[in-house]
């Protein structure tokens, strides 16, 4: 019965979140040849492995385990690939056979691709969460990022209100959204890191930002996820993080920042997570997935590198941790686009 013993009750589930992917996001043709790539690492990518075995049988396909074949032999079989395949990327950790990222290496020859990244992350009481995250919600995410870039446009204050009367304000104008939708129209080739769903942007002037938020979670010093039992405090003066009440695992990761940068802490990214699988009650420890939580996270550290050019190259870009916030209304002007835990249509 393999490890779907465990999770029966999300096998089809999972199977059909797969099957949705490849059809109704990437919309590959029948003549695809499609490449699984995987480990065994950890028990997430050992389920993953298998949707994706059982999804891919009908199309040409061929499937290899990273870590049983010599880097040599791996280089050669993505160099024989047909043009414009679509290669699966399951991973314990992150895969590598340049300096570069795989997913980019693949992506620059010409082929899809749809990876899962640092599985191990996450633990194994998670992939319930992880599986409803891959759960296709396209149109919605669509719909969401239309209505929240179309009032950013309008260079409208964004106000966040936490609990105990917390207010954060960011009154600036706002560089161009990125949308993370899974909606690959008219894109030659698609790429994909899952789970999705998410829209950010960052004020033109960082400087814009102040007030007070509470954060229930944040990636400490070993690249995990810490979720706190009780939210805490952060301030933010203009754009920069000035004081907290969070745990000493927190203040060493911005210690970590400040040693670097100039001694202070910079908030950059604005980040409107829209993924209804993940939220306050409904986590996953790797932080980069956890970001599509629905709701609104924010990255310290001067490092962006969407915006880069906003910041000398002479100015060391080193850090960039994204802080999850806990919130219970978000306006764009005067209008409410998140509130008791969901987001507005």
């Amino acid at each position: 019965m393999g490890c779907f013993c465990v999770y029966m009750n999300t096998e089809q589930e999972l199977i059909q979140h797969v099957q949705d992917i490849i059809s109704k996001n990437y919309r590959i043709s029948s003549d695809t040849f499609v490449l699984l790539v995987y480990d065994t690492k950890c028990e997430l990518a050992r389920v993953l492995k298998r949707a994706y075995s059982c999804v891919i049988a009908e199309f040409a396909n061929e499937e290899i385990d990273f870590f049983s074949v010599s880097e040599e032999v791996f280089i050669q079989k993505l160099m024989d690939l047909p043009a414009h395949s679509l290669v699966i990327l399951v991973e314990s950790g992150s895969f590598r056979t340049t300096k570069h990222r795989l997913r980019r290496d693949l992506v620059g020859w010409g082929h899809d691709v749809i990876e899962h990244v640092r599985l191990d992350h996450s633990k194994d009481s998670e992939i319930g969460n992880y599986i409803e995250a891959l759960r296709y919600d396209t149109p919605y995410y669509v719909q969401m990022c239309t209505k929240i870039n179309l009032l950013l446009q309008q260079k409208a204050m964004i106000v966040l209100n936490s609990d105990k009367g917390l207010r954060l304000t960011i009154d600036s104008e706002y560089e161009k959204p990125i949308l993370n939708t899974g909606d690959f129209s008219n894109v030659l080739v698609k790429s994909g890191g899952f789970p999705i769903g998410e829209i950010f942007t960052e004020a033109k002037s960082l400087e814009a930002m102040t007030g007070e938020v509470l954060v229930f979670g944040f990636p400490g010093l070993d690249h995990l996820t810490h979720f706190v039992d009780v939210p805490f405090v952060v301030r933010i003066e203009r754009g920069k993080l000035v004081s907290h009440t969070g745990p000493i695992e927190f203040e060493a990761m911005l210690a970590m920042i400040r040693s670097e940068e100039e001694g202070v802490v910079w908030v950059r990214e604005i980040g409107f997570g829209l993924n209804r699988g993940l939220g306050f009650e409904k986590r996953i420890t790797e932080p980069t997935g956890f970001e599509r939580f629905a709701g609104m996270h924010f990255s310290l550290g001067k490092k962006h590198d969407m915006y880069r050019k906003k910041m000398s190259r002479k100015i060391l870009q080193k850090y960039h941790v994204d802080i999850f916030c806990l919130v219970e209304r978000v306006t764009i002007g005067d209008v409410v686009v998140f509130e008791k835990g969901g987001y507005v249509g």
